[in-house]
């Protein structure tokens, strides 16, 4: 089975990279604008003028995993055009180039739980209707329309993955690369928010155990799955946990940040049902977390 790792050189797509070239090297590729002089598996993209046709049209492959794309809920307030543009108009133009020259391969597609925005029951389950609180959010279901199109009228296999708070080694932003760079820097880290709201995280380690499921579980018929713990939990509790590790003390500002939504928690029976089970405690993973930041730190 030959795989293309759209995005290899993000946080997620390089994990997903990895993982599936320790199963089949030979049948891995990554793709990306980033030059790389040493892997003879991996494809540049022009970085101004991103073209899949010949992508698809040279190579013949199985599955095509989207890891690329914007993920920045404050950047797409200030840049939504740009956002768009890396989130939906890519997605369509890889879409377009798997419909002309790979009819037959099965299209993974990187979403969001910000389709949501805040669910008015929880756990959320993908039937509940998307009120998406900012153009990232609003971006990541018209490409999940795109997706439902692309398979509705041209019969092209995709998926969705709506993923929650996905964290680990890599991650140079969000919520634990944000408060670690405040714990150096403060007495006592300000943190947003009351305390009160919740996430759903998961492991990147658990992310691409998933994407190796849906592979061979989903069923590629213009679906959205959800992709969490199915575990609500609070910020008061990460803070303590967290911060607990950094030895830093901590204070809630009570602002709520725009385009944040309040609280998460996923219905994953979707992907229960396809065998998966959590490998990394949150506990466990937040101390890998720690442990690569200060390595990193020292590079």
């Amino acid at each position: 089975m030959k795989i293309l790792i759209i995005g290899s050189k993000g946080f997620i797509g390089s994990h997903a990279y990895h993982h599936f070239s320790n199963l089949n090297k030979d049948e891995t590729w990554g793709c990306d604008v980033v030059v790389d002089y040493i892997d003879d598996h991996y494809i540049l993209l022009d970085s101004t003028n991103s073209d899949f046709n010949d992508l698809f049209e040279q190579e013949r492959f199985d599955v095509c995993i989207n890891c690329s794309g914007a993920a920045s809920v404050p950047d797409s307030l200030v840049h939504p055009l740009r956002d768009f543009t890396l989130n939906v108009f890519t997605a369509g133009k890889i879409l377009e180039a798997i419909r002309r020259y790979a009819p037959l391969c099965k299209y993974i597609h990187l979403s969001s739980a910000a389709v949501y925005g805040n669910p008015s029951v929880l756990p959320v389950n993908v039937l509940s209707t998307p009120q998406p609180l900012s153009p990232y959010g609003w971006h990541k279901l018209y490409s999940e329309q795109l997706c439902r199109e692309y398979h509705d009228f041209f019969g092209v296999q995709t998926l969705c993955l709506r993923i929650f708070s996905a964290y680990g080694p890599g991650l140079k932003k969000q919520l634990f690369w944000d408060l670690y760079q405040k714990s150096r820097l403060t007495g006592t880290v300000k943190i947003y928010g009351t305390g009160n709201e919740s996430r759903d995280f998961i492991h990147v380690e658990d992310l691409v155990q998933v994407f190796e499921l849906a592979i061979q579980h989903g069923g590629f018929n213009g679906e959205a799955v959800n992709v969490g713990n199915g575990e609500e939990v609070f910020l008061k509790d990460i803070a303590a946990l967290y911060l607990g590790l950094l030895n830093s003390d901590y204070a809630f500002s009570g602002e709520i940040k725009k385009g944040d939504p309040l609280n998460w928690c996923a219905d994953i029976s979707a992907i229960r049902n396809w065998g998966y089970e959590n490998k990394i405690t949150l506990s466990e993973g937040l101390k890998g977390y720690i442990a690569w930041i200060k390595e990193f730190d020292l590079d």
